[in-house]
């Protein structure tokens, strides 16, 4: 009985550390593919419900591509002062923006994610108009899901613990 409810703890501590993890995404453009990763955010989340995505998003400054969607996505702005090369935010409630240079900005902005390595994004980006997909990756489902329903919920803690006495996570 000791066993069990020690199975049992430890699956609940083991779900409750992962729910807060973030999901992986691929940025894709022309030829060139980028890891990001999205936050496990309400934002984050509504965007990853709507991959795949194929966006032709506009150039802007010299430091940004933009693309308007059709719906809007939940919204936590706040005034990051410096953007970052790599990060993908959301402007207002519906304009998906990737950066690709590194400045200070005054602007209100909800975080989605940003690019791991955004070395040559630059270049891959250039100067024009051009065409992103955004799509899921194979770690994209939340940390956690034990039946792959992508959410995490009480139904994977009994699935993780159900494996545990099954013997098979011995």
């Amino acid at each position: 009985m000791k066993r069990i409810l020690l199975s049992m703890s430890l699956a609940l501590l083991a779900v409750t550390q992962l729910i807060a993890e973030d999901m992986k995404i691929n940025v894709i453009i022309g030829g060139a593919s980028f890891s990001a990763t999205v936050e496990d955010t309400e934002t984050g989340r509504a965007f990853v419900s709507l991959l795949p995505l194929t966006l032709d998003m506009n150039e802007l400054n010299g430091n940004e591509k933009y693309y308007y969607l059709d719906s809007s996505l939940p919204t936590a702005s706040y005034h990051p002062g410096t953007i970052n090369a790599g990060d993908l935010l959301l402007y207002g409630s519906s304009c998906v923006v990737l950066f690709y240079e590194t400045f200070s900005s005054g602007y209100s902005y909800t975080r989605i994610g940003a690019v791991d390595n955004p070395e040559g994004l630059a270049q891959i980006l250039g100067s024009d108009d051009v065409t992103v997909r955004f799509e899921k990756s194979a770690t994209s489902l939340p940390r956690g899901d034990m039946n792959g329903d992508g959410i995490v919920t009480i139904s994977d803690v009994t699935s993780l613990i159900d494996y545990l006495l099954s013997g098979n996570g011995d």
